[in-house]
């Protein structure tokens, strides 16, 4: 079947839900079409896997509309779609490798990034850290439900988990060529938390880190970290605040109001 993704994210865009393959219609740029198996995935996985390799999610590089190009030009941004395949390997829910994004100059700090889900249910692993990434400071699990929107805070490592039964698409939008840092977690084998889909733990922490840093799970409708990018975040609406979002590429401007607080805490 194919679902169609023009009311959720602004453009001629859709899915098809039985081989999780993006569909982009016309009026849009050419973006490439990335493409990563299970065993690419094998060095952060929590067991080792038994299942024949396979495609486990898709993305596009900065989509736009042809006529925009000048305007994310000029903003250093780019919006791009991301899209899992559900299922689980190993008795672990379905993931991305995980990455940091690398610090800008002169300070120091990794950019953020916007994320909407597009279709499905999404669960983001964050866990903030600085250069060399030896240490981790906080870890948050967002629960981000079809049609919310949630922002990863600077030097917060990040990877993103399908825990439903149904393709999860999302978007994204980032600072134009950024290129992620994927090392630290494959050194350890993962996240700082895995997600299992079966056993007594839902939350394993992952004994390769030298702390064992308490998990908080925050649910994406209780942050509420800029109201006007809160719901039903379209490609235009990202689009047409690009002047009002300059953390994205210059983390020392991220507001504090947006942090991974529950929007009650911030209160």
């Amino acid at each position: 079947m194919i679902k169609d993704l023009k009311e959720a994210c602004g453009l001629p865009v859709s899915f098809d839900t039985e081989s999780s393959e993006l569909i982009l219609g016309d009026g849009l740029n050419d973006p490439s079409y990335c493409v990563r198996n299970l065993h690419d995935l094998k060095a952060v996985w929590a067991k080792p896997i038994e299942e024949d390799d396979q495609v486990i999610y898709r993305y596009t590089s900065a989509l736009h509309l042809k006529e925009d190009a000048p305007v994310w030009k000029k903003a250093n941004m780019a919006y791009g779609i991301v899209i899992f395949v559900p299922g689980t390997f190993s008795g672990e829910y379905v993931k991305s490798s995980g990455q940091y994004h690398p610090p800008v100059q002169p300070c120091n700090m990794g950019t953020p990034e916007i994320y909407t889900v597009l279709s499905g249910v999404g669960h983001f692993l964050l866990q903030k850290a600085s250069p060399p990434f030896s240490k981790i400071e906080d870890a948050v699990m967002v629960e981000v439900q079809e049609g919310e929107t949630f922002v990863v805070p600077p030097d917060y490592g990040h990877l993103q988990i399908n825990p439903g039964p149904e393709p999860l698409v999302f978007s994204y939008a980032v600072m134009d060529g950024m290129k992620g840092c994927y090392d630290p977690f494959k050194t350890r084998k993962g996240a700082i938390y895995h997600e299992m889909a079966e056993g007594e733990e839902r939350y394993v922490f992952n004994g390769r880190y030298p702390d064992h840093v308490p998990l908080r799970v925050l649910r994406a409708a209780d942050l509420c970290q800029l109201p006007e990018l809160n719901e039903r975040v379209t490609y235009q609406a990202i689009r047409d605040r690009l002047p009002e979002l300059p953390f994205l590429t210059d983390p020392t401007v991220f507001p504090e109001s947006a942090a991974l607080q529950p929007a009650a805490a911030k209160a």
